[in-house]
């Protein structure tokens, strides 16, 4: 028996889809604008626990420690300024406006930085993720 034209081009159609997923590549440029809301909005909750995991494990006690005790420290916004990938789509800078104040004082003040994000782990299949190879810098 043979198939008739809807089925043949139905036929069609899975093929290719199937194809078409078999494909799909991992692309890293994606991942870091949500990578970076998500460490911004951390730092914005106070939550530096999760904010840390961003870090590489080589930076990660330094932030830690630096916020350890800063209850007095209030950070009111973090916002990314500018992204630029360097080296293909695998590292990129980003400068980085965050706006906080310190009590006694309700003065806001604005800190700029730069950070280096590096595409780590995974494969052309496998998902790896995003980390900040850059030490955080101190402030206030």
């Amino acid at each position: 028996m043979q198939p008739t034209g809807s089925k043949k081009w139905l036929t069609l159609a899975l093929l290719v889809a199937l194809l078409w997923g078999c494909g799909a590549l991992v692309l890293p440029g994606r991942e870091l604008p949500l990578t970076s809301t998500d460490f911004h909005q951390r730092l914005r909750w106070q939550d530096y626990q999760g904010a840390a995991r961003h870090l590489t494990d080589k930076h990660r006690p330094e932030f830690l420690s630096h916020f350890k005790s800063r209850e007095d420290l209030h950070i009111v916004d973090v916002r990314l300024d500018t992204m630029e990938y360097v080296d293909g789509a695998t590292t990129a800078v980003t400068e980085t406006v965050l706006e906080y104040y310190q009590l006694p004082s309700v003065t806001v003040k604005k800190h700029r930085f730069r950070q280096q994000w590096e595409y780590q782990g995974g494969d052309r299949y496998h998902p790896g993720t995003w980390r900040i190879i850059s030490p955080f810098p101190v402030f206030p």
